[in-house]
């Protein structure tokens, strides 16, 4: 089929491109706008003219549930010198999200603000496309749009969204997220050539931007210790004498919620962290004893791969996200920004000092989408540590846990204290609050990390 492009913007697209994939940066293009068949259209056409290797395309199932859609988004941010291009984006699910009050308005515009900061911070490139049309230009071009043949009841049909809702509400979010570093372009819609033509040469100014790395500069930022510590005067000694009375009753009742999180299509993150040998593999392991292994995985945090580096830092955590009415528990979590990548030099400073902000942002999205995230810190003192390591030593079944990096870890407990007492505090949010767990007993910890999500699963689903 012939391109729509001229010979001298398929040049330009091109050199831009192949300039882009060299230089490794990752390129984020979205478009919005009233219209999915527009949408659709103008992506297919310059598809035509882009240079496959190195081009993603993604369009969101908006319909599915809301979690589930900001993980498989976030999945599909582009790795160094990549170009995913967004048939709708997060944009289209803040807008499915919006229900007329003020406030979800706000806390959607404060979100996606806080997403963009995020890619551009780490390195990702944002070109923002809109599309204008009234109904009367809809009318007059829907033909040219329309496709060839039918394509309805298949999975290359186009997805429409509410498009008296999306006319409605998405003019004050463009108003809201037209930033500085990521502002929006506004085409209006005409004859699909001219459209083409039009979105190809802003794509080509964008990068050409973004060639000058100036957009990659931002204001700096200082972690803010502004929550409760809930570690403060934890009684780390607890009583556990009705240990297995109480876990049958909690294992019993977790059984029964799971099925109600599986009924209602929202998700469970479980977030363990704590000192070596604190307990999270026993803890981790009973929880796992209650509940139907059909809906729930296990994600245990290992160092980072060279995809996960091609990507921004929290991208391989949004991997693991549970589907729609499903579980993940991670052993481990993407809060090893804060405390062993700053003490073992893995991050720079400037990472670090924003870290904080990030990992707000990363779980309000996923909270205002209906995730259930709840973390857990399981602390103990440092002589209880001391003894489990000799156990672990002295046990040739239990050998394999212990590390030389565990040794050289426990030299630098008054170090991790410091870093630990500073990431619960910035990050002990209302929408995601750390639970510290006294866990010198260890089964008392079990006791207390059991109810803890019990309790919170009835508050989330009953």
């Amino acid at each position: 089929m012939r391109s729509l492009l001229s010979d001298e913007l398929d040049d330009q697209l091109d050199k831009v491109q192949t300039d882009i994939a060299a230089s490794q940066i990752p390129i984020v293009i979205l478009f919005e706008g009233g219209s999915g068949r527009v949408i659709s259209r103008v992506i297919n056409e310059l598809d035509r003219n882009m240079e496959p290797r190195g081009i993603n395309y993604f369009h969101p199932d908006i319909s599915g549930g809301e979690a589930t859609v900001f993980a498989e988004i976030m999945k599909a941010t582009p790795g160094k010198g990549e170009i995913t291009l967004y048939d709708r984006s997060w944009y289209s699910l803040a807008v499915e999200y919006c229900n007329g009050d003020d406030r979800v308005m706000e806390a959607q515009i404060e979100a996606i603000n806080s997403f963009e900061r995020y890619l551009l911070d780490n390195g990702t490139f944002i070109i923002k496309i809109a599309f204008r049309m009234s109904n009367e230009d809809m009318n007059e071009y829907l033909k040219e749009y329309r496709p060839h043949t039918s394509i309805h009841n298949t999975f290359l049909s186009v997805n429409h969204v509410d498009r008296v809702k999306f006319r409605a509400v998405m003019p004050q979010i463009l108003k809201g997220t037209d930033t500085k570093r990521a502002p929006w372009d506004i085409i209006d819609v005409k004859g699909v050539q001219e459209t083409v033509e039009k979105t190809a040469e802003t794509i080509i100014k964008r990068m050409k931007v973004c060639l000058k790395n100036a957009w990659t500069k931002s204001e700096c930022r200082t972690i803010k210790c502004c929550f409760p510590n809930p570690r403060k005067d934890l009684e780390l000694d607890q009583d556990a004498s009705d240990y297995n009375d109480r876990m049958d009753e909690l294992s019993e009742e977790l059984e029964r919620l799971q099925i109600l999180l599986a009924a209602s299509g929202r998700t469970l993150v479980l977030g363990f962290e704590g000192w070596d040998a604190a307990g999270k593999g026993g803890a981790i392991k009973h929880i796992c004893h209650a509940l139907n292994p059909r809906g729930y995985k296990v994600a245990r945090v290992k160092a980072p791969t060279q995809e996960d580096n091609e990507h921004t830092y929290l991208w391989r955590f949004a991997r693991y996200m549970p589907d729609a009415g499903h579980i993940t528990i991670f052993d481990r979590t993407w809060y090893g920004r804060m405390m062993v990548e700053p003490i073992e030099g893995f991050c720079t400073e400037e990472e670090y000092q924003r870290s904080a902000e990030e990992i707000n942002g990363f779980e309000k999205v996923l909270t205002t989408h209906g995730t259930i995230l709840i973390k857990f810190w399981l602390d103990i003192d440092k002589d209880t540590q001391l003894q489990r390591f000799n156990d672990r030593k002295n046990d040739p079944l239990k050998q394999w846990k212990l590390t030389d990096e565990d040794w050289r870890n426990r030299e630098k407990w008054d170090v991790y204290e410091k870093y630990i007492d500073t990431m619960i505090s910035s990050t002990n949010t209302p929408y995601a609050p750390w639970i510290a767990v006294p866990a010198n007993n260890k089964k008392a910890a079990r006791v207390w990390i059991m109810e803890s999500i019990v309790d919170r699963l009835k508050a989330e689903l009953e």
